[in-house]
């Protein structure tokens, strides 16, 4: 059997065009398929910023931030440009204890800030008295689209082939490997596909017998840019947190602020949206959701003006909000999902690089397996 490729990429976003470059850089013959242009807005890499933290309340996931750490400086390096800037980042309310002990367990610098301190550091914030500050200065922010350009072109660099506007028809799954139909009429081969493709996962791989319980929900998030222009930490704001529907848990509002322009930060509600078709939507911006973040920003913060409309974006949840990472014969599947994936996009693309060439993952994948009970359908 002739083979196009050693491995065959479906979807180019940061988990994709990651795991590109990872195969890339071992000298790993690779094609990327991407549906649409990179850095386009319909999935979850799109857009200008991510946050990046370590004060993560779950352990595994605060201990699996220090390598990704290290594998954005080294990216960073390679790229010749900031992907990853730190800014400190706040956590406000009930959660912050269960955030502190992680931090604790890999031993990142943190302090607990009274109000007073709180608003002379960022007096472009409101706090209430009284309230649980923690502050831990390791946290910053993702440059989302420039990460993903730039993965691709250190990919293209070293060999990796990147076709974008050419969404998969099928795929297909043998004793040789995987077959890729395009829309376009194209038949690909390969021993090998990593399938890293969001929120058209499910369907994707329902076709190939593998099915998991992922739902596409519809984000938005909001622009603004504080009147008086001052720097901004990362906030996560669990005191505002209130219950998800569906089932989900918690939701509560964020921000992330944009470290090359102070003053400009970028305002959601984390798991706020409805289940949605990736292919057909809804993708209208929900004006209720809109007022929800306006409420909360004029407690939150000093007077702030629109900069930019609001857009959506999609997340993919499992009902234990953990990773998918693992391989089922010839595939591998990344679904790095319910929307707290991008900051470990450099290192997932290291495993799941791995994972397609049979090398041992530096990342102990234990609990994110796609055959593991509450994920697998019908199990």
């Amino acid at each position: 059997m002739g083979y196009d490729a050693d491995v065959i990429v479906i979807g180019g976003g940061i988990m994709g065009t990651a795991t590109s470059y990872a195969l890339a850089v071992r000298g790993v013959k690779t094609i990327l398929l991407e549906r649409f242009r990179l850095g386009h807005l319909r999935g979850s890499s799109g857009g200008p910023t991510r946050i990046f933290r370590l004060a993560i309340a779950e352990p595994r996931y605060a201990q699996m931030a220090v390598p990704a750490l290290e594998a954005w400086r080294s990216l960073e390096r390679v790229a010749g440009q900031p992907l990853l800037v730190t800014t400190g980042g706040l956590d406000i309310g009930e959660k912050t204890e269960r955030a502190a002990e992680s931090l604790e367990s890999i031993g990142a610098p943190f302090e607990w800030l009274t109000t007073a301190d709180a608003r002379e550091r960022w007096p472009g914030m409101r706090f209430e008295d009284g309230e649980e500050i923690l502050f831990h200065p390791g946290a910053g922010v993702c440059y989302a689209e420039r990460t993903v350009l730039a993965l691709a072109g250190l990919a293209t660099e070293r060999g990796a082939e990147i076709r974008e506007e050419t969404p998969v028809a099928w795929l297909d799954v043998d004793a040789d490997g995987v077959q890729v139909s395009t829309e376009g009429g194209e038949t690909l081969k390969a021993p090998v596909a990593v399938v890293t493709v969001g929120s058209w996962a499910g369907p994707m791989l329902r076709e190939v017998g593998i099915d998991l319980q992922l739902t596409p929900t519809v984000e938005q998030v909001s622009y603004f840019r504080l009147e008086t222009p001052s720097p901004l930490p990362t906030v996560i704001d669990w005191s505002a947190a209130v219950p998800a529907s569906e089932g989900f848990q918690s939701r509560g509002p964020y921000a992330v602020p944009d470290p090359e322009h102070p003053g400009d930060v970028k305002l959601a509600l984390h798991m706020s949206g409805p289940p949605a078709d990736p292919a057909e939507g809804p993708f209208e911006v929900d004006p209720a959701r809109i007022e929800e973040v306006a409420a909360w920003a004029a407690r939150r913060f000093a007077p702030l003006v629109e900069t930019h409309p609001a857009h959506t974006c999609l997340y993919t949840r499992t009902p234990d909000h953990d990773f998918v990472i693992d391989r089922e014969g010839p595939l591998v599947i990344g679904s790095p999902c319910s929307g707290h994936g991008f900051k470990f996009g450099p290192l997932i693309g290291e495993l799941l690089a791995d994972l397609a060439t049979g090398a041992s993952p530096t990342v102990d994948l234990f609990g994110f397996s796609a055959s593991r009970s509450g994920v697998r359908g019908g199990r």
